[in-house]
């Protein structure tokens, strides 16, 4: 941006070093939404999350595994392998929002992530803590264990990470395009990868479609709200509880979030979960980026000669409600992910989303209601205690009242966390007065004046 970059170009550029600074959460090998709000043009919801590939499933080589994932208060079950690989987004819809929107060339816009990778970043004590969360994923081949275990232990915080490999992959595309995903040489390096076990063929690649959708909007006290539309969940879910009685207050927030999660199975698909990473950008002129993006949790292999990880959003049981493997092939997976923009008088005056799995509506709710129906300060609005409704129990970080707690109690049973937490998601906002990220999520904003 201090290049005379805009809003755009600032979002792309922050997604690709993002996949060396967070690359257990989001990878080009992974899918995402990005919500545009261009200060000439009509807003746009640009949808390059991953699609079923159209391999053969019952071929009798799908390399497909299950591994046991210990995040501290529970333990989930995940699979990886190649056949857990589903089309890759994330590299034609970010080039093709910098193309579209950008002012800067692409090469200027891949250099900070070139560089990152080549030279390394000191990991931050969360950025370590995911990858020591992650482990049976991250050193599962020899190859993934040379980068998160270089020393033949896990890298910890204050360490440095580097991505040679993949700084190399990123100057090709700098080159030559997204045409190196569909065509070129990467593409033919996930053809000859998934040969074996995987369900990646090259009609998948050659044939994606980077959709652009009318955001849904909904009206919310003073301000048009962006929200990501269906086929997506989490957008349909947010703008079902925003229309909601009293959810300024937190009892009737809690009614509406118990309502939604009832009301949720004749509303949509089971949404999905997994790690995320969120960015929002706002620039002088108006215009806006909201992007949420993901890589799962990760296949368990880099991709031989580039140096990054596939997804694994085939292996997550939350996509797959019916089954593993049977989506239609080309269809968009489901996925709660929901950038989003509030608009005042056609003006951006918010723009926010989070991580968090099944919690990124009650977030970005909680994060509307704050700012927009209370008048909070984007920091204030951030460190307020968080509640969600995960169906059956309230969860509910410390910092409500003993009124608001025992009314609570009336609602549904509820458990009390001690501290606030990363299951709460990471809001990760801005304004035209400035920025705030969420110290859930380790999150931070910068402001070029």
């Amino acid at each position: 941006m201090e290049q005379g970059g805009n809003a755009f170009d600032g979002i792309v550029a922050g997604a690709f070093l993002a996949m060396v600074s967070e690359s257990t959460l989001t990878s080009v090998g992974g899918g995402g939404y990005l919500m545009a709000s261009a200060a000439d043009a009509e807003p746009v919801l640009f949808d390059f999350f991953n699609s079923m590939p159209s391999g053969d499933v019952g071929a009798g080589n799908l390399d497909f595994l299950s591994v046991s994932v210990d995040f501290g208060s529970a333990t989930q079950e995940f699979h990886i392998g190649r056949g857990a690989a589903a089309v890759p987004g994330n590299v034609p819809g970010l080039l093709r929002v910098q193309e579209k929107l950008g002012c800067l060339d692409r090469a200027a816009v891949l250099a900070p992530a070139i560089r990152s990778a080549r030279e390394g970043i000191a990991l931050s004590a969360q950025q370590a803590e995911f990858i020591r969360m992650l482990e049976p994923i991250l050193i599962h081949t020899p190859d993934a264990r040379a980068l998160y275990a270089p020393k033949g232990n896990l890298l910890r915080g204050g360490e440095f990470f580097s991505m040679p490999e993949f700084a190399d992959c990123l100057e090709v595309l700098a080159a030559e395009g997204p045409t190196l995903f569909q065509f070129g040489a990467v593409a033919k390096a996930i053809l000859e990868w998934a040969e074996q076990g995987g369900l990646i063929r090259a009609e998948d690649l050659t044939s994606f479609v980077v959709e652009e959708r009318i955001p849904l909007r909904v009206q919310f006290e003073d301000c048009e709200i962006l929200l990501n539309p269906a086929p997506a969940s989490g957008g349909v879910l947010i703008a079902h509880t925003l229309a909601q009685p009293e959810i300024s207050s937190t009892p009737g927030l809690a009614h509406a979030m118990q309502f939604t999660a009832t009301a949720r199975q004749q509303l949509l698909d089971p949404p999905s979960r997994g790690s995320t990473t969120h960015l929002s950008v706002l620039d002088a002129a108006g215009n806006a980026a909201s992007l949420t993006m993901t890589n799962g949790e990760g296949c368990g292999s880099l991709l031989p000669g580039c140096g990054f990880m596939l997804n694994n959003v085939l292996g997550e049981e939350d996509l797959n409600p019916g089954g593993f493997h049977r989506h239609a092939p080309g269809l968009r997976l489901p996925s709660m992910m929901s950038p989003t923009i509030a608009l005042r008088a056609g003006r951006p005056v918010l723009v926010t989303g989070t991580g968090g799995s099944n919690r990124i509506r009650s977030v970005i709710i909680q994060v509307l209601i704050n700012i927009i129906a209370k008048g909070n300060t984007l920091e204030a609005a951030t460190l307020s205690p968080r509640l969600h409704f995960d169906g059956e129990t309230l969860q509910v970080e410390p910092g409500f009242t003993d009124d608001e707690m025992a009314s609570l109690r009336t609602i549904a049973p509820v458990n009390a966390w001690d501290c606030p937490s990363l299951y709460f998601g990471g809001a990760h906002s801005v304004s035209p007065g400035g920025g705030f990220g969420d110290p859930r999520r380790s999150g931070c904003a910068i402001s070029f004046l």
